[in-house]
């Protein structure tokens, strides 16, 4: 039986997300599964597990944090960052992701230690490893 071995879609959100064009003037690189110190412009993506209903497909989802100095800053990096995500569907190191869907939209949800801004945007995703299809 042929073994079929996810991608690491974690490390490809990240670098997607690091090097959008869009993007990266708004958050100045700072993007990452752990949170950048200092107040500046960040984003930090999370997994939150997923199905993995056939050796050939997973569904992984993402909550993923857009904070900005401010609320307009926030939400600018989040609407920027909803619209990039659509250009991640493709190929990706070790396989493809071949669907995409936001169930949770621009959640604002303030931080609750430091009142900084951040909205949240949850991210579903269809994957399949290389070798696959």
């Amino acid at each position: 039986m042929t073994v079929y071995v996810q991608p690491d879609v974690d490390a490809a959100l990240v670098v997607y997300l690091t090097a959008h064009p869009a993007l990266a003037p708004l958050h100045s690189g700072r993007v990452g599964t752990r949170l950048a110190p200092g107040s500046a412009p960040a984003v930090r993506t999370s997994s939150l597990g997923g199905a993995y209903a056939w050796p050939w497909e997973s569904t992984p989802e993402f909550q993923i944090e857009w904070w900005g100095g401010d609320q307009a800053a926030a939400s600018r990096l989040a609407r920027t960052g909803e619209a990039a995500l659509y250009g991640l569907l493709g190929p990706i190191t070790g396989g493809w992701i071949t669907a995409l869907d936001i169930p949770l939209s621009m959640l604002w949800s303030p931080d609750e230690t430091s009142g900084r801004a951040r909205y949240l945007t949850q991210v579903q995703l269809t994957v399949n490893p290389e070798g696959s299809t």
